[in-house]
């Protein structure tokens, strides 16, 4: 009787560390649009609303999280900005890790400046990107990002329909995932915390 309960300890034991190890060793399951392989995100170089030009090329070992928008902007932008922020404070000190960049659709209103005043009211750490129509529409073209300015007779001028995804830029400079607007917050958080700690 000792002898049987033994075993079925040792089997009941067995089991357990086979469940546990599958636990452990689930892959993780990634929330957006993964693009596999990742691919060679397309450099730029534009004028910061830190000062200076933000090239991507540079930030190789960091990880870049991109939205193209416009501070005139009445919904989209503003949401996913604030969205940006809760990502950024749910990492923590992981977020050293991340660029949370702006990249503009509205080039003749967002100067250095507006988008500097603009983004103060978020994060300043975030950089807010612009140049010329030319230089942002080999941008807006390199990462498929649809405009389209809408005429309107509001007193804040025009609006631009554009393109809510947001871009993730791995640390090897590699275009990984995109992201639906108003994916959740906790989803890209536990994206972000996996490669993050994959990179280390």
């Amino acid at each position: 009787m000792k002898n049987s309960f033994f075993w079925f300890l040792i089997f009941a034991i067995a089991i357990v560390a086979v469940i546990f190890g599958i636990i452990i060793e689930k892959p993780h399951t990634f929330h957006g649009s993964v693009i596999d392989p990742a691919v060679r995100a397309p450099n730029f170089s534009l004028e910061s609303s830190q000062g200076g030009v933000y090239n991507l090329q540079t930030k190789t070992g960091k990880f870049v999280l991109i939205f193209f928008g416009y501070t005139f902007c009445p919904d989209v932008c503003p949401t996913t900005l604030y969205e940006m922020k809760e990502i950024k404070a749910r990492l923590k000190d992981k977020a050293e890790k991340i660029d949370f960049v702006f990249i503009t659709i509205d080039p003749e209103r967002d100067t250095q400046v507006q988008l500097s005043r603009y983004l103060d009211s978020f994060d300043q750490s975030f950089y807010g990107l612009t140049g010329s129509v030319e230089q942002l529409e080999s941008v807006w073209k390199e990462y498929g990002v649809f405009r389209e300015i809408q005429e309107t007779d509001s007193p804040i001028g025009y609006l631009v329909d554009h393109t809510t995804r947001l871009y993730l830029v791995n640390s090897q400079g590699e275009l990984e995932i995109t992201y639906l607007y108003e994916t959740p917050i906790d989803d890209i958080v536990a994206d972000l915390n996996y490669l993050i700690k994959k990179d280390n």
